[in-house]
């Protein structure tokens, strides 16, 4: 009884799967693309640095904007 039950099963799975990529659609483009255009890469948050140094024996830190190429902060002691 197991065996059938196992053999059932297993021939079920077989013929779904031969059967699901019948039934999906090829994807279509519904815009034709314009390889002229050409698009910039604008990131989503601000890529930041930490620029750290030792002066008159204190440890500073100042954080440097990649994004924007400016300091965001004064050097601050820890």
């Amino acid at each position: 009884m197991k065996k059938r039950l196992v053999a059932f099963l297993l021939i079920s799975v077989m013929a779904l799967s031969f059967a699901v990529p019948a039934i999906a659609n090829p994807a279509v483009a519904t815009e034709p693309v314009n390889a002229t255009v050409e698009q910039e890469i604008v990131p989503f948050t601000e890529m930041t640095r930490m620029y750290w140094r030792i002066y008159n024996g204190n440890l500073q830190w100042r954080q440097w904007s990649i994004t924007n190429g400016r300091w965001l902060t004064n050097w601050t002691d820890l």
